[in-house]
């Protein structure tokens, strides 16, 4: 059974019936994966601040004690992350974004050829593949392009499978066979 962890970065109550179907679904024993969901605005979450004491001083630990300590193990067990969020002004929310940059202890400060180019060795053997889930119905297509090359970069960078960029549906049924497809 695989497990998903959908990291929900919606920054405020607007989404609220997708939020309610998406617990449902986490929470359904008849699904064919494991899912948990994590509001992150519901957690402190700090901003990195680039000191790179995951690196040097507390290797693969970040210097902010704050929900990231939890949610690291969370990341590292999954099979799948789910970036769930709102476009803004082109990209994914801040809160999304912000959790994306605190991702770096998970890689070495040592570096390695990737894929042709030079990239930080991974710190776990096991990685999990990543995708994002939009809310917005109809984004521009700029603005699609722009996360979906985003996210395939970070995915190269933690070496890891981009599942892509997925669009919400309004049924429970959608949302579960979308899901169902990781």
């Amino acid at each position: 059974m695989s497990r998903i962890l959908i990291l929900n970065a919606i920054p405020d109550n607007t989404q609220s019936e997708l939020e309610t179907l998406l617990e449902k679904i986490a929470s359904d024993p008849t699904q064919g994966s494991e899912y948990k969901v994590i509001r992150l605005r519901e957690n402190d979450i700090r901003y990195c601040t680039g000191c790179w004491d995951c690196w040097v001083k507390t290797p693969g630990l970040c210097a902010h004690k704050d929900a990231m300590t939890e949610i690291y193990p969370e990341v590292i067990s999954a099979d799948c992350v789910v970036f769930l969020s709102t476009v803004s002004m082109g990209y994914v929310s801040a809160l999304c974004k912000k959790v994306c940059d605190r991702l770096i202890p998970l890689v070495h400060p040592y570096f390695e050829i990737y894929q042709g180019e030079m990239h930080h060795k991974s710190r776990y053997a096991k990685r999990p593949a990543l995708a994002v889930w939009l809310t917005d119905e109809s984004p521009e297509p700029i603005d699609l392009n722009n996360i979906h090359l985003l996210f395939d970069r970070l995915s190269i960078n933690m070496k890891t499978d981009f599942s892509g960029v997925i669009h919400p549906k309004t049924t429970m049924e959608d949302i579960s066979n979308a899901l169902s497809t990781l």
